[in-house]
């Protein structure tokens, strides 16, 4: 009878395993030069001072499903903004553009433009939001494993916004 006792819960956590090495999903990111996005008040100058609010991807996450051989992967997506401002007793919605792309090696082999809102409440500094994303099929090539992909989110900046993010570093929140 020990032994049974002993037996049973190995059998229950034996059907509790995991892929020892790991799930064969793509691997997500956010892109760090195109992390931040900076708009300015109308006529003001381009530097802190002038800034009308700060938006921030501060964090991705993705899933996937894959069968052994399969032809294709289908990964989840979702990402996080937490954007700022300085206090105004005015609430406000942005309208922030970002990309999202499937890329291998130096190649993208999609990508999707979309928008965003970002609503400051009525005094309120700081504004956050959550993207989930449609679950987006790689198709994979022969020979490649979805750990060869990789999902990319960032904002759609211009040449002088991208410019600013690296004049005012990269990490810098």
């Amino acid at each position: 009878m020990k032994r049974f006792v002993i037996l049973l819960p190995a059998l229950i956590l034996a059907g509790c395993s995991t892929d020892q090495n790991g799930p064969q999903c793509p691997s997500a990111s956010v892109l760090s030069d195109t992390a931040t996005l900076t708009v300015f008040r109308a006529g003001a100058p381009a530097d802190p001072s002038g800034e009308a609010y700060t938006a921030v991807i501060v964090g991705v996450k993705s899933s996937c499903t894959y069968a052994k051989a399969a032809p294709t992967a289908v990964a989840t997506f979702s990402f996080s903004v937490r954007a700022t401002r300085a206090p105004s007793t005015d609430g406000a919605t942005y309208t922030l553009p970002y990309y999202f792309a499937v890329t291998q090696g130096d190649r993208i082999l999609e990508k999707k433009n979309a928008s965003l809102k970002i609503m400051f409440a009525p005094g309120s500094a700081d504004a956050n939001d959550d993207e989930n994303l449609a679950d987006a099929t790689i198709t994979l090539e022969p020979g490649h494993p979805p750990t060869d992909y990789q999902l990319l989110v960032g904002f759609q900046l211009s040449d002088a916004e991208r410019a600013y993010n690296q004049k005012r570093g990269r990490y810098t929140p």
